[in-house]
């Protein structure tokens, strides 16, 4: 692991690949531009690379300096697959090219993938103090123990225990019914309470995961009170401000800003954390 300037960053690794399943035999290719199509197929696998070449080459881009390179090949492995390790170490470039809102929204992705990785708080909350825009709450211990609480588990894993819970739970109420015996309610119960838990975690992340969070990606960013630039403009907000998008129109979208107040930008100019 290397540690520059405050950053952890380490070449992480992707998990191998599952093994794909045998191919069924094709049929007999009497056509010369399906013959084609599929050579044209078979050169842009080879050309392209599996997500862990491309994984292992953008770490290699990255150790080299070359983190513009770097941020694009991760940008192909991501085309392909999705994992933690590799948002977390495009974040890395980004930061490294003083893109903070792209690099404070990649961790955002990588930590709801795995929000007990120490590293990827570490980035997170290290490239949050890089924003020139900072937040003036207070952090409550109290609630942050709580948050902490119900996301131990990650968002996919409460969602399906969740449901699982609430299954069994379901199921013991019904054996209680059928049978009478009140051993099937004490086990309905441990599970209801169980599944009270998932609930609610999932919830929690469901309002981290939201589509209406975005980050903004330009140096300067002006609010306007209307969608054009001939609106009167509000406020000011830089790179790596977290935002709430609540309206959208042609070309524009509505962010409110922390503390409330909002107004309209040019949609390039924010960057959704979580795809709709």
């Amino acid at each position: 692991m290397l540690r520059a300037e405050g950053l952890s960053f380490r070449a992480r690794r992707l998990a191998p690949s599952r093994g794909i399943s045998q191919a069924r035999p094709l049929q007999s290719l009497r056509s010369v531009g399906v013959t084609i199509l599929f050579v044209l197929v078979v050169l842009c696998g080879l050309s392209f690379g599996s997500p862990a070449d491309l994984f292992g080459r953008g770490n290699a881009a990255y150790e080299a300096g070359d983190y513009q390179q770097a941020v694009t090949i991760y940008d192909s492995a991501a085309s392909a697959t999705t994992s933690a390790e590799l948002l977390y170490n495009r974040g890395n470039a980004h930061f490294k090219l003083g893109e903070i809102g792209r690099a404070v929204a990649d961790y955002d992705r990588a930590y709801v993938i795995k929000p007990h990785d120490n590293d990827i708080q570490h980035n997170l909350a290290f490239a949050r103090q890089f924003r020139p825009d900072k937040s003036l709450t207070i952090d409550n211990p109290l609630m942050r123990m709580l948050t902490d609480f119900l996301r131990v588990p990650d968002a996919a894993s409460a969602r399906v225990l969740a449901g699982l819970f609430f299954f069994l739970a379901l199921s013991s109420l019904a054996l209680l019914l059928i049978r009478g015996q009140r051993l099937f309610g004490w086990i309905a119960v441990g599970l209801g309470v169980i599944f009270v838990y998932c609930f609610i975690s999932a919830a929690s992340w469901a309002e981290v995961t939201s589509p209406a969070h975005a980050v903004v990606v330009q140096p300067e960013l002006t609010l306007r009170s209307g969608p054009g630039p001939d609106y009167k403009e509000i406020a000011v907000v830089h790179d790596g401000l977290e935002v709430m998008l609540r309206e959208q129109r042609p070309g524009y979208v509505l962010i409110q800003i922390p503390g409330g107040d909002g107004g309209w930008v040019e949609s390039a100019t924010v960057e959704p954390i979580f795809a709709r």
